[in-house]
């Protein structure tokens, strides 16, 4: 048993035209180069949602496209998944999926490097306080 990628009904192996909506289900051979004028073939699109998480992942926006890069790639995954025959943009939409992790593997790192230097600074590691010219003795 397959499914008809335009409606959806469960329909036999053989069949090459769906009964439910008409919709051809394989392409005409080289006899014909078109489809049938009643029929049309099956409708997919891109889906949006990857479009715009794989332009977020590459905008990077301060890291704020690449959260919305993984929230959208996520999403559109699973519009994908759940809609098949319908959208196309897996591809994208995982695109847009691993730049996001990348844009927020390189903000904890760069929030890390932050913190390591901002202790550094406030707490040196000798014990020591930084030399100032001035000492309370008023001496140089």
């Amino acid at each position: 048993m397959k499914f008809c990628l335009h409606c959806g009904q469960q329909l036999q192996d053989a069949a090459l035209k769906c009964p439910h909506c008409k919709t051809w289900l394989v392409m005409p051979g080289f006899g014909g180069d078109a489809f049938p004028a009643t029929a049309s073939p099956p409708y997919v699109r891109t889906n949006g949602l990857a479009i715009a998480s794989m332009v977020l992942g590459i905008l990077w926006l301060y890291w704020i496209g690449s959260i919305l890069a993984l929230i959208l790639g996520y999403l559109a995954l699973r519009e994908i998944r759940q809609t098949p025959g319908t959208f196309e943009g897996k591809g994208m939409a995982t695109a847009g999926v691993i730049l996001g992790w990348v844009g927020v593997a390189t903000l904890l790192l760069a929030i890390v490097v932050g913190l390591y230097v901002w202790k550094d600074v406030q707490h040196p590691v000798d014990g020591r306080r930084r030399a100032t010219r001035i000492h309370l003795n008023g001496s140089i």
